[in-house]
């Protein structure tokens, strides 16, 4: 399946999530934790791609095993390969 341009920016801005999270991350209660912003645009067009488009998960990016949204503080999280979580912020 060839994704169309959305959801490659998309998987684009998850690669570039990906790649920075060595740097932000920290030791949580639970394991690695790490927050990571995108600017309100690019955060819906990931949340668009992930949850309203109908992407199959092999799509993005393997390291991203798991992924949802989190309606309470209106972020998503994203479940990593080394079992880091990533909290995605639109900010």
């Amino acid at each position: 399946m060839d994704p169309g341009l959305h959801v490659k920016q998309a998987i684009n801005h998850l690669n570039k999530i990906i790649q920075y999270v060595p740097f932000v991350v920290e030791e949580g209660e639970s394991g690695p934790v790490a927050t990571v912003a995108l600017t309100p645009e690019d955060w819906g067009v990931v949340a668009d791609a992930l949850f309203y488009m109908d992407q199959p998960k092999e799509v993005f990016p393997a390291e991203i095993t798991a992924y949802r949204m989190d309606d309470a503080t209106g972020t998503m999280v994203l479940d990593l390969q080394d079992g880091t979580t990533v909290t995605v912020e639109a900010g």
